[in-house]
């Protein structure tokens, strides 16, 4: 089977502007942020701000147009952020001659990635605010078998699938190399076992669910499920690090634990006094919610600098923030314009970087499909086998294992993830 990268117009800048091979060089203006006004003869679209202005209008319209033509389909809205993307890369209209060219040109794709990655990483909060870890170690036995049976079957698929994806390759032979590929198949599989809490929250919401033994069960296997797949990002993008030695691939594990312990023996404390006081009468003040949204970006730089990513802090830092008044205000004040408005950024850069024609290798993308549906259909007979095992209804087995296969927003940011720390790119590489 061959391998085969598929383009990413960031990192080809990023190779090309550091080739001593180059022959040409793009250059970047300071005078180029802001315009004169049109009536001096600039275009708007020549410099950052009104570029970036535009892209944020454009890729917000076609969102909501997207949106409001699949509503008598009543799907989710963040198919129609996914769609709107995919429409705007290069698979779609990015084929129209110029397209790319004038709407995402090259050099603005540094700053629209970063506006992204800032919604991004404040939506990835909201996601930890909302899950409550108490809820998971006050699940029952039925809740952690029915995450075992759902979690490992997946997960064991993807890593089998990820490991014959790179074992063809006759050069990894060493230790450190094949530490390296292992990348791989840990991420695949973590993907695969992973279940979207959040939109499955919301669906069992819609269905009337939650009240019901189904609902409570699909929420809080979610959440161990959920759990798992980022334990298993972590170690994936630990041993991406392999090929810089294994001292680095140790401190990225060491700094993820860094994280995770500074949140909750530091930040949970903390914000539990304050939700006392607020419980009491007290207001929670501006300076208050801005010194926790200002620690959310202080999570995210310290998890980006230790190697794992700036997301992974971000989220252990939501997890930290307990989910009463104090997450309440918190989620009330960023939650509309990040999912408004900088969310489609993200989808909009997965969309530029996903051109269905750079896919030439049929037999990998058959087997990835297989996989992928195989460990669909895994979680449903083994929610099943659970269901049987304490004495449920079958047609309950069936719904839980469905509800576990619900996939949304985080699957993607942890593509995302993996390709930014070059999990996915680690064999074909190195």
């Amino acid at each position: 089977m061959t391998s085969t990268a598929v383009t990413d117009p960031l990192e080809e800048l990023w190779k090309h502007t550091m080739s001593q091979d180059r022959t040409d060089l793009l250059c970047f203006y300071p005078s180029k942020i802001t315009m004169s006004g049109i009536w001096t003869g600039d275009s708007p679209l020549d410099f950052s701000l009104p570029l970036l202005l535009f892209q944020i209008i454009l890729i917000t319209t076609t969102t909501r147009a997207v949106s409001l033509l699949l509503t008598p389909l009543r799907l989710p809205r963040y198919i129609a952020e996914i769609l709107a993307g995919f429409l705007l890369g290069p698979s779609v209209l990015g084929r129209v001659p110029h397209f790319s060219d004038i709407a995402f040109p090259i050099r603005s794709l540094f700053i629209l990635e970063s506006m992204s990655l800032l919604g991004l990483i404040y939506y990835t909060f909201t996601i930890g605010v909302e899950i409550e870890l108490h809820t998971v170690l006050r699940a029952g036995q039925r809740s952690f078998w029915f995450a075992a049976a759902s979690a490992l079957p997946p997960f064991l698929v993807g890593a089998v699938t990820g490991y014959v994806a790179v074992s063809t390759d006759e050069t990894r032979r060493t230790a450190d190399q094949f530490l390296n590929t292992l990348s791989f198949p840990v991420f695949l599989g973590a993907t695969f076992c992973a279940t979207a809490f959040s939109v499955l929250a919301r669906n069992i919401a819609q269905l009337k669910l939650a009240g019901t033994d189904v609902g409570q069960l699909s929420i809080s296997a979610s959440l161990i499920n959920d759990t798992f797949a980022w334990g298993g990002l972590t170690v994936a993008t630990a041993l991406a690090h392999v090929r810089y030695g294994m001292v680095p691939c140790m401190w990225t594990i060491v700094s993820g634990f860094l994280v995770v312990g500074a949140s909750y023996l530091i930040v949970r404390p903390m914000l539990l006094r304050l939700a006392g006081r607020v419980a009491e009468g007290e207001v929670v003040t501006e300076l208050q919610e801005c010194s926790v949204l200002i620690g959310v970006m202080v999570a995210a730089l310290v998890a980006d600098a230790g190697g794992t990513h700036a997301i992974f802090g971000a989220f252990v830092f939501g997890l930290a923030v307990p989910n009463g008044p104090i997450g309440v205000a918190i989620v009330e004040k960023v939650e509309d314009f990040v999912v408004g408005t900088l969310l489609p950024l993200f989808f909009a850069m997965s969309g530029l970087r996903t051109d269905i024609a750079k896919i030439i290798s049929m037999s990998a993308a058959v087997l990835l499909m297989v996989a992928a549906l195989a460990a669909a259909i895994l979680k449903v007979v083994a929610a099943v086998t659970v269901a049987g095992a304490f004495g449920m209804p079958l047609h309950d087995g069936i719904s839980i294992g469905l509800l576990l296969n619900t996939k949304g927003v985080i699957e993607l940011v942890i593509l995302n993830i993996g390709k930014n720390k070059r999990v996915i790119f680690s064999l074909l590489d190195f």
